[in-house]
């Protein structure tokens, strides 16, 4: 696993590009208050390197100058921060009834968002068009675009498999870069959740398990700062885990599934619960208690599964679950209640403070990642909006 925040200096092999992914990550996190002078401290290079590929993120508009700092016995050093306003990043998130789209700004802010219904023979023209309308009047320059999709995203980008798009082997990426023109980088949406959630956290290196709950069920696995995909990038599929704790029928075909007892529509009993509406918004359902109390007791077994078997003790649920209120968290802590794990401790179960944008930022962090190098911190935004 890699960290995926870039934390060390760079072998010889490729020197230039990770010492400027590392010195773009500094100025990020330093949120106006960093200097030429800072980063030869923090980032152990030398002056000249330093000047140099500081003088390159300039030039291309990456980053800016933004006053002075204090002097400390001559002249006061030049402040640099990130270009919030020249460049974004897009994310999408696909579901079952259609897409959601975000500008997101390079510190991480949600700039413009569009929700749109479609049906799944539409889904590629419209969402081309979305994303097309959307970068055109932003005023910025689109650098990448991150795709969080249900299912999963294997070595080759590819979608290897996806039962709610009904999907297999199929090359998302490469159809929507070739009609976009821009970077088109696809991530498992549960993946961008878990991407969002060390965004947030306050810790550097966080270990983490985000479970999504939405139109299916999945988990996103953080473990030591690195996202956890497994060989065959197949990690987190515990939507289609067989508890053996009831025998409802899943849509993969088979009966017992966690996904089958925990997905939006079971949770409600309405199959379009918690969907987009022509008018982007999210329609409202109400938690059936008796299928939230069952959802409720499969997800506390699986965290007391995952807690025995890798030691992950912190659980976040995201995604469109957590408009419903707290019901299904009260359920999933009850049945933690007399937990008494044999490593000791506590799981601790919370609901995402992002809701369900958290896989649109989670899917956008994916783009910033992979085109920049950079992986930006919202923990201090997040708190600030509690304060």
């Amino acid at each position: 696993m890699k960290s995926l925040r870039t934390i060390a200096k760079a072998s010889p092999a490729d020197v230039r590009a990770a010492n400027r992914r590392l010195l773009l990550q500094h100025v990020g996190e330093g949120h106006g208050r960093i200097s030429r002078a800072d980063l030869v401290r923090l980032a152990g290079l030398n002056t000249a390197t330093v000047s140099g590929l500081v003088a390159e993120l300039l030039e291309q508009g990456l980053i800016r100058e933004v006053g002075f700092g204090p002097s400390i016995g001559g002249k006061p050093p030049i402040l640099l921060d990130l270009d919030q306003q020249s460049f974004a990043v897009l994310g999408v998130q696909l579901i079952r009834d259609g897409f959601r789209v975000a500008a997101v700004s390079l510190r991480g802010e949600i700039i413009e968002r569009h929700d749109q219904i479609c049906t799944p023979e539409q889904v590629i023209d419209d969402l081309v068009v979305a994303v097309k309308t959307m970068a055109d009047a932003l005023g910025r320059t689109v650098l990448a675009v991150g795709v969080a999709v249900p299912g999963i995203v294997d070595h080759r980008g590819l979608i290897a498999r996806s039962v709610l798009l009904q999907r297999n082997d199929f090359d998302l990426g490469g159809v929507l870069g070739r009609r976009l023109g821009y970077p088109v980088h696809l991530v498992n949406d549960s993946d961008a959740c878990a991407l969002a959630e060390v965004a947030m956290s306050e810790e550097p290196e966080p270990t983490l398990l985000a479970l999504y709950v939405g139109d299916g069920v999945g988990a996103g696995l953080v473990l030591s700062g690195a996202l956890f995909q497994g060989e065959t990038f197949g990690a987190g599929e515990v939507g289609h885990l067989n508890l053996r704790t009831h025998d409802l029928r899943c849509e993969c075909g088979r009966a017992g599934c966690l996904e089958a007892a925990a997905r939006i529509s079971v949770l409600t009993g309405r199959p379009q619960s918690l969907q987009l509406t022509p008018q982007g918004q999210q329609a409202t359902g109400q938690l059936d208690e008796v299928a939230a109390e069952r959802a409720g007791r499969n997800i506390a077994a699986l965290l007391e599964l995952v807690h025995e078997l890798i030691d992950v003790r912190r659980t976040v649920v995201c995604g469109p679950v957590c408009a419903l209120g707290p019901g299904l968290l009260d359920h999933i802590r009850a049945a933690l209640h007399d937990s008494r794990p044999y490593l000791g401790g506590h799981i601790t179960v919370e609901y995402s403070k992002l809701g369900w944008n958290g896989t649109l930022l989670g899917a956008a962090a994916t783009a910033a990642h992979l085109e920049l190098g950079l992986f930006w911190s919202l923990a201090a935004t997040v708190n600030r909006g509690r304060e």
